[in-house]
């Protein structure tokens, strides 16, 4: 996906609420928006978001002096959501289909975005999952190809959702006799889970993970490292977290299993829904 219009006015907004929670006084946010107004008069429209993305978070960080302002916000995220676990397993184990509740789930969890929203609602997402609001219509075209896979790799997003998304693992090797890696952004890039917050949860115990290098919130193939691009290249099945990996990733050259959440009018238009619904890709 190209910068849009309102690309522009979202990345103004994410800056400020960066600079806010990286501790800057108004002045400090003064400068940051003034500068990210500078660097989008030098991006082209040609890039994707999160490549603006990665530039306008990098200046906040360096400005600030704070390698991750997100940090405390992660760890709070990944926690709040464990708190709920057993029940979210429950969930899955009584589900008519397990599999189909647990990608709903993982899908729920992407409502973790202070990046696409600063303010969201996991409550309504998880029981809009569980309510089965809305077709996934991509769910029966994965649940054929993770049959007769034997490697999968999950490209993942964010905190607090990568918790989802470990329910999501367990469902699938309980389902299929696959190998699982895990990828995570190399540095730190709003709340996305980089290799720190995957062995907080316990991604390890589950699956290879592995660093795709990218310090944006996405993933641009090209400009990962040669590990992540040989398991790109390589998995029988490739599952994609997040609007910021749709955004990069849609129009690869194989095929991907995107699960996220249309977080903005523009997106939500793009694929002909409302904004907020659960979708699944490919």
């Amino acid at each position: 996906m190209k910068l849009l219009p309102e690309c522009y006015a979202c990345a103004l907004r994410q800056t400020l609420y960066a600079a806010r929670l990286a501790g800057g006084d108004e002045r400090f946010c003064h400068e940051c928006l003034l500068e990210a107004s500078l660097i989008l008069t030098r991006v082209t429209c040609d890039m994707t978001p999160p490549e603006v993305g990665e530039y306008i978070y990098r200046m906040v960080r360096e400005r600030s002096g704070t390698e991750d302002p997100y940090r405390s916000q992660k760890h709070s995220q990944n926690r709040a959501v464990e708190a709920i676990f057993p029940w979210l397993e429950s969930v899955v184990r009584e589900a008519g289909d397990p599999l189909e509740m647990a990608v709903r789930l993982s899908i729920a969890g992407n409502a973790v975005d202070p990046g696409a929203q600063e303010s969201f609602d996991l409550e309504a997402s998880v029981s809009a999952a569980v309510s089965k609001e809305g077709a996934l219509e991509g769910y029966g075209e994965l649940r054929s190809e993770l049959k007769n896979a034997s490697s999968v790799l999950l490209v993942l997003d964010n905190c607090g959702e990568v918790v989802f998304d470990r329910l999501l693992a367990a469902r699938i090797l309980e389902s299929f006799p696959v190998d699982l890696v895990f990828a995570v952004r190399g540095g730190p890039i709003i709340n996305d889970v980089t290799m720190a917050e995957a062995l907080e949860v316990g991604l390890e115990a589950l699956g290879r993970v592995i660093s795709s290098g990218m310090e944006m919130p996405g993933t641009v193939v090209d400009r990962a490292t040669p590990e992540f691009r040989r398991a790109f290249d390589e998995a029988d099945v490739v599952i994609s977290k997040g609007q910021g990996n749709w955004e990069t990733l849609e129009g690869s050259d194989r095929k991907v299993f995107f699960l996220f959440q249309a977080k903005c009018p523009a997106v939500a238009a793009m694929n002909g829904c409302p904004e907020g619904s659960l979708l699944l890709l490919s």
